[in-house]
């Protein structure tokens, strides 16, 4: 049976009077949930919690306070001798010490990150802490970043209370989540944002993941969508899978819907169930790769594929098994770029810190 029979003899999906059921709310302990596009990502899009942030009571702009500055979301940034001190509204306290260590008042710690480290918050605030080499005074710059203001309560080892500027950063990226000290360094594959957790208090370890996969929906949806322009060639069997790609991409909101998370289709394979009978499979394997994949329930030919490493493009299986035929057809569909602050960094090493985090989830 055709790809595109097989979806026609699906009813459920060709019922689109037949109201979806609601998103499913993110769970901390699933390993992967769905996000839209939006560019820079909002840490509430991982399903880890608001980063113990306060959008009711807090100032709701950025503005100087006592030894630093308060974000809009309300978490107080404080330049002290033996760091910068991060107080959250939810009560937690966080201190990226002189040393590189991030600790927790509660003891946990993590680290050492020598160069320091950009934290992002909850509220889209971003925190850059420079340390110093070789000086005994290792705390040398902090730069505050939300939205167009910046301000730097430390510049080149003191205090300082000048708009800042926030120039180039080479070095670790890290989330606050969950009620702001629940750390997680986040590395973007193009639309795939991959979560190693670095850092969390001993009473939240079990109910947090260690690794958690985000997937950003729009620039896969729009190649789906610009993908079945592309290919107008009169072979019958190719236009059975370019329509096979539109019918798809025409419920592809309900199919993949914003703040979904997904739950396992085999346990011992990265393929995870989608809305209307779709699945979708992370393969770390063959051409291309890694690669998502969306398949129509146990079909063994997927819709679409999307390559996610150095040019990331949307690719249509070829119809066509014949000895010898090309894995897709046609060169590829390229991909909206998202997450561009967080994709993956060769001199880092990052590629195979992400496919290490990845392979984990292989159990």
């Amino acid at each position: 049976m055709g790809l595109l029979a097989t979806l026609c003899c699906a009813p459920v999906l060709l019922l689109p009077q037949q109201p979806a059921p609601p998103p499913a709310l993110p769970m901390l302990q699933h390993e992967i949930v769905l996000a839209e596009g939006v560019d820079p990502v909002p840490l509430a899009a991982f399903g880890l919690g608001e980063g113990g942030i306060d959008a009711v009571n807090a100032p709701g702009s950025l503005r100087w306070s006592d030894a630093g500055c308060t974000t809009p979301g309300g978490v107080r940034v404080q330049c002290l001798a033996v760091g910068v001190k991060f107080v959250f509204p939810s009560g937690r306290e966080l201190l990226l010490a002189s040393d590189g260590h991030l600790h927790l008042r509660s003891g946990e710690k993590a680290g050492p990150f020598p160069f320091g480290a950009e934290l992002r918050l909850g509220d889209g605030t971003m925190v850059r802490v420079v340390l110093a080499q070789g000086q005994s005074d290792r705390l040398r710059d902090v730069i505050v970043v939300h939205g167009e203001r910046m301000l730097q309560p430390w510049r080149r080892g003191s205090p300082d209370r000048e708009p800042g500027r926030a120039g180039f950063w080479g070095g670790i990226r890290l989330c606050c989540c969950g009620d702001g000290g629940e750390l997680y360094r986040a590395i973007a594959l193009g639309p795939l944002v991959v979560l190693d957790r670095v850092l969390v208090a001993k009473e939240r370890l079990e109910a947090t993941p260690t690794e958690r996969l985000v997937v950003l929906t729009a620039p896969l949806l729009a190649a789906m969508k610009l993908m079945t322009r592309q290919h107008n060639q009169a072979d019958p069997d190719l236009r059975d899978s370019v329509r096979a790609v539109a019918a798809t991409a025409a419920r592809g909101e309900a199919i993949f819907p914003a703040g979904a998370a997904l739950q396992r289709a085999e346990p011992d394979e990265l393929r995870w169930l989608l809305r209307g009978g779709y699945e979708l499979q992370l393969d770390l394997d063959g051409d291309l790769a890694p690669r998502l994949a969306l398949f129509a329930g146990r079909s063994q030919k997927p819709v679409v594929e999307w390559a996610l490493q150095r040019s990331p493009g949307a690719y249509l299986p070829n119809p066509h098994d014949q000895p010898g035929a090309s894995r897709w057809h046609g060169n590829g569909t390229r991909m909206i770029a998202v997450a561009a602050d967080l994709q993956v960094r060769a001199e880092l090493f990052e590629y195979g810190q992400a496919l290490r985090v990845v392979q984990r989830l292989r159990k």
